[in-house]
């Protein structure tokens, strides 16, 4: 017979919590505090980025507590690996940052990284269990961009809201087990559905940023008539192009918009074909490329199933390019 302590909700001996603390002493009052709270899983990778992959690849992680002063120039970096879902099972795992100071440079640093709460150090299993209750009464939707998913939220100073198209509901796992008492079974289903979703937006993010880039490197040719407007501009936003379009490409393989790869390369053949003679010459190219990044962000958005019209452009543009597809 289950005792009464065994059936008290929240259920924190049903959870799955990651620290990264580089003070050892720190990690062991955080960890005591879980423990005294009922949460038996608790996996310690000292602030290790090998370690954290390993441990968040292991299993569902519900809370990731993470020292940002560790690798202070890779966090961004080492956060979004696993909000883009390169490393770990959950990439809507929730991140509370530890901090020491939280200026605003910190803070623009944080919110960069995906991160969903700040602490100040040193961490109290008072101020962690603050965080904890909080976000098992809901938490933000995430915002999908080509290089950023994470919690929505409008600090740039921006009026409008995000793009809905970008939006997504994040799965809070954490609330999953401890109060709604979802089977392991239906949290991995939950998790599966919502990367799924994810990996979808991430596409129409990519298509996008390319459509946007090709048709700012078009209109200031036409404002210009037939000039690059400010010089450097046009190599850097073809670079920036070329990246974008490189992801894209890369995110294709192996789902059903393995056409839309198609055009991605296309857009590379282009680019290619640019570099090696003069940007400023280059008129049927860009005018080519605006197409084709036009005809991306329709065929992951408006014309999802536009199969032929896709299997069209590619071999237009490959006629003109040589490249065969």
């Amino acid at each position: 017979m289950a005792t009464s302590a065994q059936q008290t909700w929240p259920r924190y001996d049903r959870l799955r919590f990651v620290l990264g603390q580089g003070d050892e002493g720190e990690s062991a009052i955080v960890r005591d505090s879980l423990h005294a709270q009922g949460v038996q899983r608790v996996a310690d990778c000292n602030g290790s980025a090998d370690r954290l992959f390993a441990a968040l690849d292991s299993e569902i992680v519900d809370l990731l507590v993470y020292d940002s002063d560790m690798h202070r120039e890779r966090f961004v970096e080492v956060m979004q690996f696993v909000r883009r879902k390169a490393r770990g099972r959950n990439p809507f795992v929730i991140i509370v940052a530890t901090v020491n100071d939280s200026s605003t440079e910190t803070v623009r640093r944080l919110v960069r990284a995906g991160v969903d709460d700040l602490i100040r150090k040193p961490v109290t299993g008072e101020r962690l269990f603050d965080s904890v209750g909080k976000f098992m009464r809901g938490r933000k939707p995430f915002l999908v961009t080509h290089d950023y998913v994470g919690p929505s939220r409008r600090l740039d100073g921006r009026p409008e809201p995000p793009d809905k198209e970008l939006l997504i509901q994040a799965p809070n796992t954490m609330r999953s087990r401890a109060i709604d008492g979802v089977s392991e079974a239906e949290v991995e289903r939950i998790v599966e559905a919502a990367v799924a979703n994810l990996r979808d937006k991430q596409l129409i993010a990519c298509g996008a940023r390319v459509d946007v880039l090709a048709r700012r490197l078009l209109g200031s040719r036409k404002a210009a008539k037939g000039m690059i407007e400010g010089g450097e501009d046009a190599p850097a936003t073809l670079d920036r192009i070329e990246a974008v379009a490189a992801d894209l490409r890369d995110r294709c393989r192996g789902t059903p918009f393995e056409r839309v790869g198609d055009l991605a390369k296309m857009v590379l053949a282009l680019i290619d074909r640019i570099d090696r003679g003069s940007v400023s010459r280059a008129t049927v190219e860009i005018q080519l490329l605006a197409k084709l990044a036009e005809a991306i962000h329709r065929a992951l958005t408006v014309e999802r199933e536009a199969s032929q019209t896709i299997r069209d452009i590619a071999a237009t543009i490959g006629h003109y390019t040589g490249e065969k597809h």
